[in-house]
């Protein structure tokens, strides 16, 4: 595996990996360097963890916690722009149209490092679907990382609560597990932006406010309702690019 720089620049973004069928989370060692700088540091609550990227015919990565046991992780892209032909074709065309608009400058911004996150995938033994799958075909997700995160907080705090995602999450208890709870969850994966003041809800990327229950489908229904999926996408991923700026990795 040739070097590469882990210093991290938040400006960079990893758009020419998707060209021709690329993905940097298969891809892109770089990210998957910039990855083991992050989620390697040291966090207060949580044990230090060790992180070496594998090659498989793609990237991945293996976490080690001090106690011996190991997790497969994948890198996965938590902003969808839903501007592929295989989205765009369920939209309106005054949908299809808003999102046109500034397709680039979005899909840069959404594959910049605050863009992405790692999950856990399935290691020896296990079966079914990822997370990263399940998030991707569940209508009540589709792809979007808010409905995700409000899935993950109800998992650590309302397990009884209706949940799309929660038997995938159970089925990796033991990885959520390493963070205690939601909130260490949330610190350690620099998260913050995306959720209330008190802490203890998930702020919709499509309305602004607290998430309480979940739609289908989930995709933005009409043009005012992509835009203003787009603005707070980006200012989500802008505000956590400059909490990584901050640690001066």
């Amino acid at each position: 595996m040739a070097a590469v720089s882990a210093t991290i620049d938040p400006n960079l973004d990893f758009v020419s990996y998707y060209q021709d069928g690329g993905d940097p989370d298969r891809d892109c060692e770089r990210l998957y360097q910039w990855h083991r700088t992050l989620w390697g540091r040291a966090v207060p609550g949580i044990s230090p963890f060790e992180l070496e990227i594998i090659y498989d015919r793609g990237y991945g990565m293996r976490l080690r916690t001090g106690a011996g046991v190991e997790y497969w992780l994948g890198s996965d892209g938590i902003i969808p722009t839903w501007s592929t032909p295989g989205w765009t074709d369920r939209f309106a065309p005054d949908l299809v149209a808003e999102v046109a608009k500034d397709a680039k400058g979005f899909n840069r911004i959404a594959s910049t490092i605050g863009g992405y996150i790692l999950f856990p995938r399935n290691r020896d033994g296990q079966t079914g679907q990822t997370i990263n799958q399940s998030r991707g075909r569940h209508p009540a997700i589709a792809d979007r990382f808010d409905l995700t995160l409000e899935c993950i907080r109800r998992h650590y705090s309302e397990p009884a609560a209706d949940n799309p995602l929660g038997d995938r999450l159970y089925y990796y208890a033991d990885f959520f597990a390493l963070f205690g709870d939601f909130d260490t969850y949330v610190r350690f994966f620099l998260l913050d932006d995306l959720i209330t003041r008190g802490r203890d809800a998930v702020r919709s990327l499509m309305t602004g406010e607290p998430l309480t229950a979940f739609r289908v489908p989930a995709l933005a229904s009409d043009a005012a309702e992509y835009a203003q999926y787009r603005q707070r996408s980006i200012s989500f991923v802008t505000a956590r690019n400059e909490r990584i700026r901050r640690l001066g990795l």
